[in-house]
């Protein structure tokens, strides 16, 4: 009985030891935690230049021109519908003016 009372206390000391032992290990530091790094900036002067696209300001000019030109012969057209005539050129006009105006806006939109 007494060989048993013994070792209980001893299997009892023991799981307590590595309980208090495992349980403190986990809490130990090795030094102080490092600060994080500075914030990583990219001032690279090609990068601003490589976004920034060219435009073609003479072409934009000929297609405003041509696409007002287009745009004022419109009412003609819709008065002689009103008549009951259909100007043969009047769905290619509109058409060409979708086309342009998509092309400018494309261009002027960054």
């Amino acid at each position: 009985m007494q060989r048993t009372a013994f070792g209980k206390f001893c299997l009892g000391t023991l799981l307590i030891t590595i309980v208090l032992v495992s349980g403190s290990s986990g809490q130990r530091r090795r030094g102080y935690p490092k600060p994080p790094g500075p914030p990583v900036t990219q001032n690279d002067p090609t990068s601003d230049t490589k976004s920034i696209r060219r435009l073609d300001t003479f072409a934009m000019e000929r297609e405003a021109r041509e696409l007002s030109a287009l745009a004022s012969s419109i009412p003609g057209d819709v008065e002689q519908l009103k008549k009951g005539l259909l100007p043969s050129d009047a769905v290619d006009k509109l058409k060409r003016i979708e086309k342009l105006s998509r092309q400018l806006r494309g261009q002027i939109r960054p």
